[in-house]
């Protein structure tokens, strides 16, 4: 015969006080974190700007292009792009984290949850960008190693 499985009722999740404490101190954090970030970001984007001005006032100044100073604004730039997204979820994070904890509302720690996963996952996808980088370089200064090595 069948058996009977009898389904819980379920009660939702139930954060401890002290659950609640460090989630709002991990909010604080997160939030200090991200108005440093901003600020950081700010410079960035000032930077780049300074070095493609530097870059287009040299130019005119001498008959050679220095593609230096234009190149690194260049990547400057797209540094800044890259760094909002992750602001942007740390402050969702902090946010909704923040909000919950003082109203008790699930859907608020749901979008605090959903933006520090987020952050996470991006986090993880730069990390393995950059160690995907870092292997190519070691793998190429070992190849011109062993070629330098072999025409000696």
């Amino acid at each position: 015969m069948e058996e009977e499985m009898k389904i819980p009722e379920t009660t939702g999740l139930r954060v401890k006080e002290s659950t609640k404490a460090d989630l709002l101190t991990a909010a604080k954090w997160t939030k200090f974190l991200c108005v440093v970030g901003s600020i950081g970001l700010a410079l960035i984007v000032i930077f780049a700007i300074f070095l493609l001005g530097a870059g287009s006032v040299a130019s005119s100044m001498f008959s050679e292009m220095p593609f230096g100073a234009v190149a690194m604004g260049i990547i400057y730039l797209v540094i800044a792009a890259l760094y909002i997204y992750p602001i942007m979820k740390g402050f969702q994070f902090a946010s909704g984290a923040k909000a919950a904890c003082l109203s008790d509302d699930e859907n608020e720690l749901a979008r605090g949850i959903k933006g520090l996963s987020s952050l996470t996952q991006f986090l993880g996808i730069i990390t393995i960008l950059i160690l995907v980088i870092y292997a190519f370089v070691i793998l190429f200064v070992l190849i011109g190693v062993g070629f330098a090595a072999m025409n000696s």
